[in-house]
């Protein structure tokens, strides 16, 4: 290891021997002011490669101009005039070294207290937000690199590695990743990271503070193992903390906290619901899977719900009547992706098949007898629409009314009294001395009685028959501000990114929230009008922010999908050894540092992303609350003239 530090400034006095610290050689220094500082080099091997050199430098300078108030300043990059010239010295940096303990020597003596735990992960989670608000993300919470500074300050020395380690693994066989259990999965990775990948880290934070130890151990192949529930680790745990901590741990980013704000909003006690698991349907109009109670598909635009019911107690709504089944994978299968696009729920699916008698008492109970009600109420159009859709699944389905129940039971009566009447003829005829015509009508008027009591049973089951599944509901008529979900379910169409679709999907779902809302209060007077605008008027404008954001994503990842980072770098070492011109080898660099800012482009673009949709989670929240306000007010009155014996005007 080189035991001299570079010369960075006249002055310096070198105070402890050097150390290794990730891709650097690290040396702590007084300057000659009287400042500590930390002068830290490339080590020689990284810096012979002329893209680990340029990426690494590339890194520092964008660290070092980070207008973050939490970021241990950088003085000074080398060597001059160019860091990134190949042949010079390896680079190097000098940062000032914040007085103070560091997180890792805090974290040593945990459990913390739990006030200690929320002051720190507040102070930790709005420090994660300045980075991220001026478009960073840190990758690795390294608690090493995480001083808490002698005021209480937080301050964060040497981030900004991360990406370089992913690299450096992949062109240097001798190198091992150094892997680390602060590190989401995704960020070891994958090339580009958001803001959720911090969260995850503040995550591990947070639990080594309420635990003592992190809760998965360090993995290159990222292997998560069961974890303990918290309050059966430690009792005293409030149940809110213990939910938050294990979103923020949660594998997948959609299911984290979007930013580091909510995290510092739960901990202060004033948060709203972030990272939920969320039910889904499927569109009836292409079948794509959207969030329950979007009456607008993100996927086609359309409205989510086709097929309609009819009116209450309508004696031609339509029932669908499954004549045949079978029990075979491929038509249960069938039937049950059936139910899934335009039912409420899925039933249990088992028919008696063939011959009852197979079934002992309690299969009977448990299985649907044969012909079945697949659906109900329906109106001509949709009972029509269904049943092509059926047929062409190649189920045998015909259709029934209740009139027609009715019909047929009004039927077997009269068959009943007629065959009463005829009885009573016959008899007469006996008695009058025709008894071959007498006994003839007797026997008709017999069979005639026990088919017509046949027919009215049968009529009789069938008007207590209950559809195995309700239809999905109608959309109530869209009310006007159902546009700003248009204007997110527009941005689809050219959205192909899945964290793109997912923050899109959330903001729908959230706007259309507010939207239904906002219909609740639309009366007759210009007073509710305006009412009903201010409740939308503060989401208006981040919904057209978020869709110039999604589209701005779009194209970058666009760009990114020409580039591929593996490939220059296997290109860049067959130069090397080839010895081929260094026209070619700058041309692949350039290629690298393209790829680097499309990458820090896209990171601050979807930061962006995730922030409006806090913020649009913050501003529908209001908005239901002056809703609920407004309606409130409106009970009050009509209480009011109610006691007064006045009826309400309105």
């Amino acid at each position: 290891m080189t035991t001299n530090p570079p010369a960075a400034f006249p002055g310096q006095r070198v105070l402890a021997e050097p150390v290794r610290l990730r891709h650097e050689i690290a040396w702590t220094v007084e300057l000659a002011d009287g400042r500590r500082a930390v002068i830290a080099q490339l080590v020689p091997e990284l810096a012979a490669d002329p893209a680990l050199r340029r990426r690494w430098v590339a890194d520092m300078e964008r660290i070092a101009a980070l207008p973050v108030a939490h970021l241990a300043p950088t003085l000074a990059l080398g060597p001059p005039p160019d860091p990134r010239a190949p042949g010079a010295e390896a680079p190097w940096r000098v940062r000032l070294d914040p007085a103070g303990t560091t997180l890792d020597q805090l974290l040593r003596r945990a459990p913390l207290p739990l006030d200690e735990v929320i002051e720190l992960g507040g102070a930790l989670a709005r420090a994660l937000q300045a980075f991220h608000a001026a478009g960073a993300v840190l990758r690795d919470l390294d608690p090493r690199s995480i001083v808490i500074g002698d005021d209480g300050k937080v301050w964060f020395t040497d981030v900004g590695h991360a990406r370089l380690a992913i690299l450096s693994s992949r062109t240097a066989s001798s190198l091992l990743l150094e892997s680390s259990p602060y590190v989401a999965a995704e960020a070891m990775l994958g090339t580009v990271v958001d803001a959720r990948a911090d969260v995850y880290s503040l995550g591990v934070v947070l639990w080594r503070a309420l635990v003592g130890r992190v809760p998965f151990e360090a993995s290159l192949l990222g292997a998560r193992t069961a974890l303990p529930e918290l309050a059966t680790v430690r009792p005293e745990i409030p149940a809110t903390l213990a939910a938050l901590v294990v979103r923020c741990l949660a594998h997948e980013p959609e299911q984290r906290p979007p930013t580091a704000r909510d995290v510092a909003d739960a901990l202060a006690g004033r948060g709203v619901e972030t990272a939920l698991v969320v039910a889904r349907v499927n569109c009836q109009a292409c079948g794509a899977p959207m969030r329950t109670g979007l009456r607008l598909c993100l996927a086609c635009g359309k409205q989510a719900v086709q097929f309609h019911r009819a009116a209450p107690d309508d004696p031609d709504a339509l029932q669908i009547v499954l004549e045949h089944a079978k029990e075979d994978a491929a038509f249960v299968g069938a039937l049950h992706e059936f139910y899934e696009t335009v039912a409420v729920d899925v039933p249990k699916l088992n028919f008696i098949v063939g011959d009852i008698r197979m079934y002992s008492k309690a299969e009977q109970a448990e299985r649907h007898k044969l012909p079945a009600v697949l659906l109900g109420d329906l109106t001509p159009e949709t009972s029509e629409a269904l049943v092509v859709r059926l047929r062409a699944g190649g189920f045998k389905v015909k259709t029934h009314t209740a009139r027609q129940t009715g019909a047929s039971r009004r039927r077997a009566a009269r068959m009943m009294i007629g065959s009463g009447v005829g009885a009573a003829a016959g008899l007469g005829g006996l008695m009058m001395g025709a008894p071959v015509i007498g006994a003839v009508a007797m026997v008709l008027s017999v069979v005639g009685v026990f088919v017509g009591w046949g027919l009215h049973g049968r009529a009789k089951r069938w008007a207590k028959r209950v559809p195995l599944a309700q239809l999905r509901a109608t959309p109530a008529a869209l009310p006007a501000g159902d546009a700003l979900v248009a204007t997110i379910a527009s941005v689809l169409t050219t959205a192909k990114s899945p964290d793109v679709r997912a923050r899109l999907d959330e903001l729908a779902a959230l706007v259309q929230r507010l939207c239904d809302a906002k219909a609740a209060l639309v009366g007759g007077s210009s007073a509710d009008l305006a009412d009903a605008e201010r409740v939308t008027a503060p989401v208006t404008p981040l919904v057209a922010l978020a869709r110039t954001t999604a589209l701005a994503i779009e194209a970058v990842d666009h760009q990114l999908a020409t580039l591929d980072e593996s490939a220059i770098v296997r290109a860049l070492a067959r130069c090397e050894a080839r010895k081929e011109a260094p026209e070619l080898r700058q041309d692949l660099l350039a290629g690298l540092d393209t790829l680097r800012q499309l990458e820090e482009q896209r990171a601050q673009l979807f930061g962006r992303l995730l922030e409006l949709t806090s913020l649009t989670r913050s501003a529908v929240s209001m908005g239901l609350d002056r809703v609920a306000s407004l309606r409130s007010d409106d009970v009050e009155v009509a209480h009011a003239l109610a006691a007064l014996g006045d009826e309400p005007t309105r």
